[in-house]
């Protein structure tokens, strides 16, 4: 009975120990293959990050391509339009403007006028009306008005000349002015028996067709050069080298003003899209 005993024991110890001992292999090999499947999982995420954030450059870089595309058309386009408004400006024919008929002036106009009373303002009637040469008081005609105050001389060089306007009981007025075929402004005849001087000849500031021609020429001058720079402005925007050099390149193409308004505006969207894609040029990108 005790070797008995002793033998189930020990056969009871031997499957104690040898359940123990597979407990402690399975706890061994579950907890390897935890430790190698924590670190392929890792592994993979890493590398799915990494490869996700690579595409995410990529796309990045691929839109910001397009936006300096867009930037060089915008460009271009408004210089376009900008050259396209200097051309018409420049063959407008300033030489043939100033020769056609429009601007032709005449030599002789007839010079029609009125005399008016100071108080009540009707025509004065029988009032002598001079003309002399300006600067000599030549007479070179004279007349009197009518009933109503009227008077007119033709054929009267369009020059600078002296008008006396005389009458019994009435200032005699004495008027420098450059005949037209307008005719001359009313005169008003006051009471009494001085004098009173008018001068009618202005010494303008304002500008004379040829002038107003020349500057269109400069303007169209400065619109085309401007467009040009603009072309440049462009063909910098494709290289993507210089950033600041392009934005100004792309100001001053501004100035071609293609369209009056449209050419402008275009340069402008294309500027502030070179503010959004600037990473995209050498000179800022390395910074």
């Amino acid at each position: 009975m005790d070797e008995r005993r002793a033998a189930l024991r020990s056969r009871v110890q031997s499957q104690l120990n040898a359940s123990q001992a597979a407990t402690e292999s399975r706890k061994q090999a579950a907890s390897e293959e935890l430790v190698v499947q924590s670190s392929d999982l890792e592994r993979a995420v890493e590398n799915a990050t990494v490869r996700f954030q690579e595409k995410i450059e990529e796309l990045d870089h691929s839109d910001r391509s397009r936006i300096l595309t867009l930037a060089a058309s915008l460009i271009l386009i408004g210089s376009m339009f900008g050259m396209a408004t200097g051309a018409l400006i420049l063959n407008g024919s300033p030489d043939e403007l100033l020769n056609s008929t429009l601007f032709e002036t005449t030599e002789t106009v007839d010079v029609t006028g009125i005399a008016v009373e100071a108080v009540e303002g009707n025509g004065v009637a029988n009032v002598t009306v001079q003309l002399l040469r300006f600067g000599t008081n030549e007479k070179i005609g004279e007349t009197l008005t009518d009933e109503y105050g009227y008077f007119t001389f033709q054929n009267v060089l369009t020059q600078p000349t002296t008008m006396m306007v005389m009458s019994e009981g009435y200032d005699t007025v004495e008027r420098d002015f450059i005949p037209e075929e307008a005719g001359v402004r009313p005169i008003t005849m006051t009471p009494g028996d001085g004098e009173r001087f008018e001068n009618d000849i202005s010494d303008s500031d304002g500008w004379t067709l040829e002038s107003a021609v020349a500057l269109s020429t400069v303007i169209g001058v400065i619109t085309v050069v401007s467009a040009f720079v603009g072309f440049q402005a462009a063909v910098e925007v494709r290289r993507a080298k210089h950033y600041r050099r392009t934005q100004y390149l792309a100001g001053i193409s501004l100035f071609s003003r293609g369209l009056i308004v449209f050419g402008p505006l275009l340069i402008l969207i294309g500027m502030i899209l070179l503010v959004v894609a600037k990473e995209q040029f050498s000179d800022v990108g390395d910074d």
